[in-house]
């Protein structure tokens, strides 16, 4: 099998392993993912990829008569190939921007007095493992916590004598900055609480 010299340079870039005919497939599936002809892109894209594939295509875009041709044969016959106009080009330096900009706005994000709820949790306030929480807010699945520092939460686990629950019972408003991974929130630093506004979340 051979590869188009057009490409040879960037499958590096965007290949990591497999047949030349997956590389391909995954190639395409990206640029439709950018183009957006499907809701996912094949596998998850960091930013560094998502720069990498803006920089391929930096020469197509800006030149209005070239395409970038991906193509791979097996003595002579083509298996699979796929073309970048220059116009397909913009539109996905356009998309790749607003990801970009996307996760940029998401990532090490403060919210503001947020709901959240203990999904679970250890008692030992010196651990750094174990606690999850749930702020529907920001999402609807548990994710793990950590604290900014142990102040913040030896001050929740302290318990609130206005209620007859147990602390990991209750609900808590916070500040949480969130870090994300793909765009999904996979850590919350909780920066402060409001005891004040803590409530039974069955009432």
């Amino acid at each position: 099998m051979e590869l188009v010299a057009q490409a040879m340079p960037i499958v590096p870039l965007i290949w990591e392993g497999g047949s030349l005919r997956e590389w391909v497939n995954t190639a395409k599936a990206i640029m439709e993912w950018l183009l957006g002809k499907t809701e996912s892109p094949p596998k998850q894209l960091t930013k560094n990829d998502l720069k990498q594939w803006h920089a391929i295509v930096e020469p197509v875009a800006k030149d209005g008569a070239s395409q970038l041709n991906f193509s791979v044969t097996d003595q002579g016959r083509v298996i699979n190939q796929f073309f970048i106009t220059s116009e397909s080009a913009n539109a996905a330096q356009n998309s790749i921007k607003r990801h970009l900009d996307a996760m940029e706005s998401s990532n090490d994000h403060v919210h503001r007095r947020k709901v959240m709820y203990w999904y679970q949790t250890k008692f030992d306030t010196t651990s750094h493992t174990g606690d999850k929480a749930t702020i529907e807010d920001i999402s609807k699945r548990p994710v793990k916590v950590i604290f900014e520092n142990n102040a913040v939460k030896d001050a929740m686990v302290n318990g609130d004598e206005r209620f007859q629950k147990p602390w990991q019972k209750l609900a808590y408003v916070v500040d949480v900055e969130v870090q994300t991974i793909g765009g999904e929130p996979k850590l919350y630093t909780i920066l402060r609480y409001y005891p004040e506004h803590t409530f039974d979340p069955d009432e």
